[in-house]
């Protein structure tokens, strides 16, 4: 039996707090609500894991495979994220406050309708994910890959995206979601392709 399962089932409040978990494997497993305090995951495997309201406080996940896992309205809070695999999770209408991704692949990851308040991506792959409607305070995204990303509603004010690739997002017609946000003019090119205007060389 998976020592997460385990400690689930010996938890008193039915919170899990300070252990240590290595190597589990709970693909395609239906945890249900879990919450889980102070604890470290390490190679563990989610893949396709059905979460309900999943609760971490002051959790660190390192060379975790969370793909295809869902765990829709996910409370994170003071959170680790290192070198993870979560192409196509569903996380939407999540709750992140003081989480940081670093070299995370998010690639087709759902955000959509997700509140983060001091959430940091860093070097992570966001290709073609769903960052629509998210309600932001304090964001840092550096040296990521937002191609083709859909950022429907989502305004991107003071959000420095200089270090980062933006060639395909998808925003509104209105082109509001990018008002205020900081690019750099390498990045300039990707984005007056979505007015459709094409710039030549002056002679």
């Amino acid at each position: 039996m998976s020592a997460i399962l385990d400690a689930l089932a010996e938890s008193v409040d039915g919170t899990v707090h300070g252990l240590s978990f290595e190597g589990e494997d709970l693909s395609g497993a239906d945890l249900g609500r879990v919450d889980f305090e102070d604890c470290t995951f390490t190679s563990c495997l989610f893949c396709e894991t059905m979460f309900e309201r999943p609760s971490f406080e002051r959790c660190d996940f390192t060379a975790c495979d969370l793909s295809n896992a869902h765990a829709a309205m996910a409370f994170l809070r003071g959170c680790r994220l290192l070198e993870c695999r979560a192409v196509g999770t569903d996380l939407h209408q999540g709750i992140f406050t003081r989480t940081s991704f670093r070299d995370c692949n998010l690639a087709y990851s759902n955000f959509s309708e997700a509140k983060l308040e001091q959430v940091g991506f860093v070097r992570c792959d966001l290709h073609e994910a769903t960052l629509a409607q998210l309600r932001l305070k304090r964001l840092q995204v550096e040296g990521c890959n937002l191609v083709r990303a859909e950022i429907f509603g989502t305004r991107l004010r003071g959000v420095d995206l200089s270090g980062s690739e933006l060639a395909g997002i998808r925003v509104s017609n209105t082109f509001t979601e990018l008002s205020g946000a900081k690019i750099g003019l390498e990045q300039a090119v990707d984005l007056v392709s979505l007015l459709g205007v094409k710039l030549v060389d002056a002679e």
